[in-house]
């Protein structure tokens, strides 16, 4: 029926209901109402139907209503989410930008935690079933979302321990869960929060419900031995992790050792599990034992053989046996090819042609690796780490090495006719090279270089290792620093040999390519007006002029800096960086 109703036709028509309803029926039509009432109103209601003030009485536990307050809890969020498209209209666009705002769910995260806390009472004082139930719901109405995408997650309740929410939930799980259905259903649900982060990065583990509760876990031989035969027919990331975990809680270390032993290919963290608790016991002897046997039987070309190599080397640093060392930092590099891995590879070495021969290998292995289809090597891996993700190569990295090895001529030529542009790319090579020929050309140590071309060095080496252009001297990773150390050392070592100094002609030829490049590359910065680098440029500028004074050409330091300001009058913002970076002094 649409449309206003008349007063009089209305009142006919109750009055004709009520005639022809039974005191029964009438009961049924009341309830019926009751059900629709909001929490809020049911005062209002009693009092509409003849019912004086309510009191109700006090609960004799914390979750003696839990269920009926969770469902309370239920219909005024549905109800919110229901009235989401009013409440967006009026004010939503002060969240309009704000994708992670709860909006008008903040209010619920208060109610909503104290009933967290109440499951957790439940639970606490052996109420499993309860506990389970009221965490089930929960959980579902955490998941609900309304049209904009918004409302409540266990993250918003900050003032709850997530993991022991969680830890407390599948707990009642098992427990109220027969022997036979264990298995299959505690997976399941260990699965659903496989995806939370929580602070450590790790995924809730078979632990969390072991430490959750005072009480032993129950049945736990007889669960252990079903877990570890279910977990062998899973093959998802989070089953080789619980099974590690459930097959070292069965049968400690010599477990891991059989795992690892006879399962070794299809679980290889086992591998590393196995050495870990090697480690602890101080066993640095069998650590190098089953780590070379590890990399003999592991397929080569898998990345987490760096992992295991890093466990290798660890064990021959504490027996002081530097050949196994060497031999452990070179398979590391070989499975996953770093920067950080490349100058562990440096420092595994003896200073000279030895450590010079290496870096060559390094070059080598590099490129054959690179001539090969690279399609497919960056896959997507579930895990929490990146122990099975591959490492390509860099052009950065190839460089690195080059340069280390003394090759300077195949460094200039990879990078000769590359763009002069995206040089804050951590893979660019072009800035890495141009530097440190620059630093060579100056004639200096490096704690002696003039102070734009220590901001152009520390760049290339901040822009290769953090991913990004790091701006100040003080800023960037140890990795940097690190490699800044290395180079310094590989500066001065080699100027002394003579592998490192240039003749006559050389000098002219890399002189000339690294003002034609700086001069393009300011050219391509400035004329674009691409003012967050104008800085850039004219540190570039500077430090060429630098090396060019250090050179003794000084008349010619002062007309390179003069051609590149008189090619941009106009250009306020740059003419002031080039005035500051020539007012840099040491």
């Amino acid at each position: 029926m649409n449309g206003k109703i008349p007063l009089k036709t209305f009142w006919e028509a109750i009055e004709h209901r009520l005639t022809e309803c039974s005191a029964e029926e009438l009961r049924d039509i009341m309830r019926e109402m009751a059900r629709h009432v909001r929490p809020s109103e049911r005062g209002t209601f009693l009092a509409q139907i003849g019912v004086g003030a309510v009191s109700p009485p006090a609960p004799a536990t914390p979750w003696e209503n839990l269920l009926d307050e969770i469902e309370d809890l239920a219909l005024e969020l549905q109800e919110a989410m229901a009235a989401a498209d009013e409440w967006e209209e009026e004010y939503g666009w002060q969240y309009e930008y704000e994708e992670d705002s709860l909006g008008q769910y903040v209010r619920f995260v208060e109610p909503a935690t104290l009933l967290f806390e109440h499951a957790a009472l439940a639970f606490d004082h052996g109420e499993r079933t309860l506990a389970r139930q009221a965490y089930c719901r929960l959980f579902d109405l955490l998941d609900l979302e309304d049209d904009y995408g918004r409302g409540l997650s266990l993250f918003d309740l900050i003032d709850l321990d997530q993991r022991e929410v969680i830890a407390r939930y599948l707990r009642a799980v098992y427990e109220t869960t027969s022997l036979v259905q264990r298995p299959s259903t505690l997976y399941e649900e260990m699965s659903r929060f496989a995806g939370y982060s929580y602070p450590s990065r790790e995924s809730v583990m078979l632990e969390d419900l072991i430490q959750i509760s005072s009480h032993p876990l129950p049945d736990r031989e007889a669960f252990l031995k079903a877990w570890i035969a279910f977990l062998h027919t899973q093959s998802e990331p989070r089953a080789d992790v619980w099974l590690r975990e459930a097959v070292r809680m069965a049968e400690g270390t010599a477990g891991l050792e059989r795992l690892a032993r006879t399962e070794g290919r299809a679980h290889p963290r086992a591998y590393l599990d196995w050495f870990a608790a090697l480690e602890e016991a101080g066993q640095h002897d069998r650590v190098l034992a089953a780590a070379r046997e590890a990399l003999e039987t592991l397929p080569r070309g898998l990345p987490i053989r760096a992992a295991i190599a890093d466990h290798l080397c660890a064990a021959a640093s504490v027996l002081k046996d530097p050949e196994s060392l060497r031999s452990g930092r070179w398979e590391a590099f070989v499975a996953k090819p770093t920067l950080a891995r490349l100058l562990d590879l440096w420092e595994a070495f003896p200073v000279g042609e030895e450590c010079l021969s290496w870096m060559q290998r390094a070059v080598k292995q590099m490129e054959q690796v690179r001539s090969r289809d690279t399609s497919a090597a960056h896959p997507y891996y579930p895990a929490l780490d990146d122990l099975e993700r591959p490492a390509l190569p860099t052009d950065a990295l190839l460089a690195h090495a080059r340069l280390l090895a003394g090759d300077l001529a195949s460094a200039h030529r990879a990078v000769a006719d590359k763009k002069v542009l995206g040089w804050s790319s951590a893979s660019s090579d072009q800035a890495l090279v141009v530097s440190w020929l620059l630093v060579l050309l100056c004639g200096q140590p490096r704690e002696a270089l003039s102070p734009n071309l220590e901001i152009l060095w520390l760049r290339s080496l901040q822009v290769t290792t953090s991913g990004g252009w790091m701006y100040g001297l003080t800023a960037g990773a140890e990795l940097s620093r690190r490699a800044d150390r290395i180079y310094a050392a590989h500066l001065a070592r080699e100027r002394e040999s003579g592998r490192l100094r240039l003749g006559a002609e050389e000098e002219e030829v890399y002189l000339a390519w690294c003002l034609d490049v700086a001069r393009k590359r300011v050219e391509a910065i400035v004329a674009n007006q691409y003012r967050k680098s104008y800085d850039k440029a004219a540190n570039l500028t500077v430090a060429c002029a630098e090396v060019l004074r250090r050179r003794g050409e000084a008349r010619w330091a002062d007309a390179w800096v003069r051609e590149i300001r008189e090619r941009f009058p106009r250009h306020r913002a740059f003419q002031r960086e080039l005035q500051i970076a020539l007012g840099r002094k040491r």
